[in-house]
């Protein structure tokens, strides 16, 4: 019988309330959660991630749809670049010795960070509706790329195209959230299919509390999303990258 790791649940129901307020892939915080706290091995701690992710990504999804906020022909556009990228991101994970899953984590994240800060139309509005030709021949190198992370570390698209879909494409900063978060829904799901194809197993006495609290965690994330203001959400989606960055590397070293 599972001995069941109930911290995960609260934890679950805060990191979950975050990331999906923020559009961030839950593999910038549930690492360094499962990797340090938990003691979990990188190849454990990386399809945990996923699994738990899926879930909450599912539960925003469906409250993000009701209100409006998903650009669909974005998703449909970019997912077939996607799901290519996730699937070779899982092959990548099984070849490489774990420790540089971990490593490598950390500098992902501050470039992240760097590139969004760089931008110089940080305080325009965005509209209901995106570039579609901007997304179609940027975004689709940038997605292929951010998916090859999904399968490789558990870091969301939604930390690359966020940025790229509000500042490149003119899509308000909710949308751009709601619609990466509907994105990385699909790529987790392929992502958690191929590992577990491959043999890796979960270990659901840390999954399904973390995932019993992020059902809850992403409703009230979904529900922040819907109600703040544009440039108010521009700095705090800073502010967040630049903390993860940070402690992201500084647990790596």
């Amino acid at each position: 019988m599972l001995t069941m790791n109930w911290l995960m649940l609260p934890l679950g129901m805060v990191i979950a309330t975050v990331a999906l307020f923020f559009g961030l892939g839950g593999g910038v915080l549930w690492m360094p959660v499962l990797l340090t706290v938990v003691k979990l091995r990188p190849d454990e701690a990386l399809l945990c991630t996923i699994v738990i992710q899926t879930f909450g990504q599912f539960s925003a999804t469906i409250s993000n749809s009701r209100a409006g906020l998903i650009s669909w022909p974005v998703v449909k556009l970019l997912a077939a670049v996607g799901l290519p990228g996730v699937l070779a991101g899982t092959l990548i994970s099984f070849l490489l010795n774990p420790l540089y899953i971990k490593l490598f984590l950390g500098l992902v994240i501050f470039f992240i960070a760097y590139a969004f800060m760089r931008g110089n139309d940080f305080f325009v509005e965005g509209s209901e509706q995106a570039d579609m030709e901007t997304v179609r021949r940027r975004g689709r190198p940038i997605t292929a790329a951010a998916s090859l992370l999904t399968g490789f570390l558990g870091v969301g698209v939604g930390d690359w195209l966020v940025p790229f879909l509000n500042m490149r494409c003119g899509l308000a900063m909710n949308r751009a959230v709601a619609t990466c978060i509907a994105l990385m829904l699909f790529l987790s799901a392929a992502a958690v299919a191929t590992q577990l194809l491959l043999g890796r197993s979960v270990l659901w006495q840390v999954a399904i509390p973390a995932i019993i609290g992020v059902l809850l965690g992403a409703q009230l994330g979904a529900r922040l999303l819907q109600n703040v203001s544009e440039t108010r959400f521009k700095e705090l989606f800073v502010l967040m990258l630049v903390f993860v960055a940070t402690h992201v590397t500084f647990n790596a070293l």
